[in-house]
Order: structure tokens, then C-alpha cells, then sequence
């Protein structure tokens, strides 16, 4: 891909915004034109914000201010309600008999609107719904506190976990609760990254690094090995010989212009996924240069090369705490910048 490619396909990121159908160059320009401090807009377009999402929507030209509309509390079938005794008042339920209800399991649309609920013997009269049958594993209880208590479980638990929309298996531990940390890993599910550590005798800490910070997949983190890898980047020597599988796996090496503390500076590195993917984690702007494909050893082996003969030119401002590839990151002059591409059109023609 050459760089004038590059720039149609990926305007956005060589500066060029559209907001409210109108082209801004570059960022500075966007915050000038809206009031706003450059620093605003910059965090902006870090978290991920584009096009009239980049202006906050009440900065927009076109903005109105809304109507002013109920801030309603609870909504039941479209209706609106601001407090629970309201809810009671206008449907003719007893607050009290809503209360206890609602302590039962019941949901907030079942308290208010229905006499008798879903889990209830259907020949049991239940008066203010003191008296919840339920289910469990296809065995019928009397009460939530009878079943809880055949489960050695607390039954506050268990009616606040089914008035929290738990399912029945949930509320009994009968299944695991999905949460925004659960996943599946090779067909099994894990409740989280401490549960798969523990189920594979891998170091927690060590996987933890390198998914949540280093933003490795928790498949290779885990092909990585056990051993904290000191060297440069990701990959190295030893990682590569140690997986072959890994080494032959066809990697980017990428050479890209990228702005760091207001600054034009440039990166080089090597990745398995998307070049676009990899750099837009650190960077609100960058433009790619040149990438070659080859094997991911190949990539490491050109990567290495580079960073020591041009170490140099290193930003040594740039710390661990800013980046983690710190040392991938070069003040180039324009001559070098055209020795590097050189380098890489060398390599690639050696390659095809």
C-alpha cells in the first residue's frame, strides 16, 4: 500500500475532519472554529470520537436546546411514573403489598399490574404475594426460603438476585453469571482472566500484563510462555525460537509518521493485526508510511536491524510511562526518513 493510498482510505487519520458536512484540516483548526482547548479535542479523538461526534453536540451550529421532557423514575408499558407510591396510586395497588412484592422476586411490571406471579402455585391464593412458590430443577417449594434454604443459600440473597433479573439457576448458583468479564476459551468458559490463570498454572499477573496493557490476545500472551520477556518489544529471539509456529506467522513490519506531546515523530514496529488497530491504541493522529508483510521472524529481524542502526535519532523524552513501544520512537530527518524506505523497498523486492 503507498502512502497516497493510505490517505484515501483513511482521511481522518492524516487530519482532515468533516463536521457538519464542512472539512477541517487538522485538529487544531476543529477546536478553533468550535472554541474549544486543543488539549479538549485531542482527549476527544484519543477516546475514539469522529466526524460531528468530535464537537461536543451542544458546541454544534446547528444545536437547539431540547424540550423540556419528565425525567421520569420508573416506565411501565410507556408510562411514566416519578416514584414507586406513584406507580401504587394510579394503578390502585397497595404500596405495602407492592414492597413486599418486590422483596419477593417479583418484577417491578409483575408487583404493580399482575395479582398473582408467574412461579406461584396456580391453586394457592396469595392475598399481598407473601406466600411465592417456586421451581427449582424442576422441584416444586412452598416458598423462596424453603428452596434457598434446601440449597444452603441466605434467602435475601436469593429474592434480591431474582429482583435483580438473575434467572432462577442464576439466583441458585445453579449456573455461572455472565459479567462484562467472562469469556470463552477454546470451548470453555471462564469467569474471568484470574479463572483461565488458574485453570492453566499461569502466572495471573503476567497474563494480566500482557492482555490488559501490552494488548495482546490472551491466545498468543499465553504462547508467549511463563518467563517475563525483558527484551524490546513483544517478541524476540528466544520467543520466536521457542514457537515455530509463531515465527512463521505472517506479521507487518510498519514504518508510520505519528504526533506525540504535539510533536512529529516516527515509529517503527512490528504486529500480527491490523496496523490501523495497533497504532490507533496510542495515537489520536499517525499516517503509515510503509509496511512490508514477511514472516513474523523476518519482521523482527528487519525491525531489530533498523532500531539499531538509526538508535540515535531516538526520542529519549518518551518513557515507559507514556508508551509501551518508548523505545520504537525516532526524530528523524527527512534524509533518513528516505534511507528507511529505501531499506524496506529493498526487502520487499527480495521478498516478491
Amino acid at each position: 500500500m503507498t502512502k497516497n493510498t493510505h490517505k484515501k482510505t483513511n482521511r481522518s487519520k492524516l487530519g482532515i475532519h468533516i463536521i457538519e458536512g464542512i472539512e477541517y484540516i487538522n485538529l487544531p483548526s476543529v477546536a478553533d472554529k468550535y472554541g474549544m482547548s486543543l488539549n479538549s479535542i485531542y482527549k476527544r479523538y484519543s477516546r475514539g470520537f469522529r466526524g460531528d461526534q468530535l464537537v461536543p453536540r451542544h458546541k454544534h451550529n446547528s444545536y437547539a436546546e431540547p424540550k423540556y421532557t419528565p425525567n421520569y423514575k420508573y416506565i411501565v408499558k410507556g408510562i411514566g411514573y416519578m416514584s414507586k407510591a406513584e406507580a401504587c396510586r394510579k394503578n390502585n395497588i397497595k404500596l405495602i403489598t407492592f414492597l413486599k412484592r418486590m422483596s419477593y422476586g417479583w418484577s417491578f411490571e409483575e408487583a404493580l399490574t399482575i395479582p398473582t406471579k408467574i412461579y406461584h402455585d396456580p391453586n394457592k391464593k396469595l392475598g399481598s404475594g407473601t406466600a411465592v412458590a417456586i421451581t427449582v430443577e424442576g422441584k416444586k417449594f412452598i416458598s423462596i426460603s424453603d428452596a434457598a434454604n434446601n440449597y444452603g443459600l441466605s434467602p435475601e440473597n436469593v429474592r434480591q438476585a431474582l429482583q435483580n433479573g438473575d434467572t432462577i439457576d442464576q439466583a441458585f448458583k445453579l449456573v455461572e453469571k455472565s459479567t462484562i468479564h467472562s469469556f470463552e476459551y477454546k470451548g470453555k468458559y471462564y469467569k474471568d482472566l484470574r479463572h483461565l490463570a488458574d485453570n492453566l498454572g499461569f502466572p495471573y499477573k503476567l497474563l494480566s500484563s500482557r492482555v490488559h496493557y501490552q494488548k495482546i490476545s490472551i491466545e498468543e500472551s499465553i504462547s508467549l510462555g511463563k518467563d517475563k520477556i525483558l527484551n524490546v518489544g513483544r517478541y524476540n529471539k528466544t520467543v520466536l525460537d521457542r514457537d515455530k509456529d509463531l515465527a512463521s506467522k505472517i506479521g507487518k513490519l510498519y514504518f508510520a509518521r505519528v504526533s506525540i506531546n504535539q510533536n512529529v515523530r516516527y515509529k517503527i514496529g512490528i504486529t500480527t493485526q491490523s496496523i490501523n488497530n495497533r497504532l490507533s491504541k496510542e495515537f489520536s493522529n499517525y499516517e503509515i508510511i510503509k509496511f512490508i508483510k514477511l514472516s513474523l521472524y523476518e519482521c523482527y529481524q528487519l525491525e531489530k536491524k533498523l532500531l539499531n542502526t538509526f538508535s540515535e535519532y531516538r526520542d529519549m523524552s518518551i518513557t515507559s510511562d507514556q508508551l509501551d513501544g518508548y523505545k520504537e520512537v525516532f526524530d528523524f530527518p527527512e534524509k533518513i526518513i528516505r534511507k528507511i524506505n529505501s531499506i524496506i523497498n529493498t526487502n520487499e523486492k527480495f521478498k516478491s
